[in-house]
């Protein structure tokens, strides 16, 4: 099990994967992977299993590591899936398969217009903690975390 993160849609979306390969270059004495930070360096994958946790019928998983550039990209994809579409949810999860009712998420959700959308925004879903437990009653609960964009 791992986080994921998606975008979901009443209609179809467009995968996504950059036009050329990009060097990982790994540091192991910094501990440091730097993947040259291009703002087409990223994929964007169907995700099958997006009925799992949204209504929406669609959905693509982000796979990418944030940069500005990246997320002013992302931001560009939404506004063109909202030519099609009312709501884009962009979304940060933990891939589960089921969970009792004392270990369902609990889910944080917020929604703004495309014209408001920002890279802050894209930032703060990316970062957002999912096991951030310390003081609730159920310690397995995890948090996910939904952002709707409206046109």
């Amino acid at each position: 099990m791992s986080a994921c993160r998606f975008i979901a849609s009443d209609m179809p979306l467009t995968e996504f994967a950059p036009l050329q390969n990009y060097p990982v270059k790994i540091d192991i004495d910094k501990g440091t992977i730097n993947d040259g930070d291009a703002d087409d360096n990223y994929f964007l994958i169907l995700f099958e299993n997006v009925k799992d946790y949204t209504d929406k019928n669609y959905g693509v998983y982000l796979e990418w590591d944030y940069t500005k550039g990246r997320a002013k990209q992302i931001i560009e994809y939404i506004r063109t899936a909202l030519q099609k579409s009312d709501s884009i949810e962009f979304w940060h999860v933990w891939l589960m398969d089921y969970y009792e009712y004392e270990d369902r998420p609990f889910i944080h959700r917020k929604t703004i217009s495309i014209s408001e959308l920002t890279t802050e925004h894209i930032e703060e879903i990316n970062k957002a903690v999912i096991w951030n437990t310390p003081d609730k009653m159920y310690t397995q609960r995890p948090s996910f975390y939904c952002l709707t964009i409206t046109r």
